[in-house]
């Protein structure tokens, strides 16, 4: 079953929306003790300047992105991952469409959308 349409309900209904404050972009936080997993919805292309945080993985399902990690870019396509190591500067361009399962090793990276 492809993911075209976006996450199905059993996502969409057992996990919060993720607070994210830009047009076109949606997902939903699934929080672990250490770690958060956000299932990505972009809707618009996106760009996101250089910035840094905590590790980061990523696996592309759908659509397109590309990375520019440490220097280095390169673009993902569907069942393709990436790693951003802690503290790395790194951007990224995402076509819309693109749906991707995320993780980030920070407990407190992303927040619940207010009701």
């Amino acid at each position: 079953m492809k993911i075209t349409k976006g996450f199905p309900g059993l996502i969409k209904d057992n996990f919060p929306d993720v607070g994210i404050p830009l047009p076109g972009i949606s997902g939903n936080l699934l929080q672990g003790e250490n770690c958060q997993l956000v299932f990505m919805e972009f809707d618009e292309d996106f760009n996101a300047p250089p910035h840094r945080h905590k590790a980061h993985w990523g696996m592309v399902l759908e659509g397109e992105a590309e990375m520019t990690i440490s220097g280095e870019t390169q673009v993902y396509g569907p069942g393709e991952f990436y790693i951003v190591p802690e503290d790395a500067e790194h951007s990224a361009r995402i076509k819309k469409g693109t749906r991707s399962i995320d993780i980030w090793f920070d407990k407190d990276y992303m927040t619940v959308a207010p009701d």
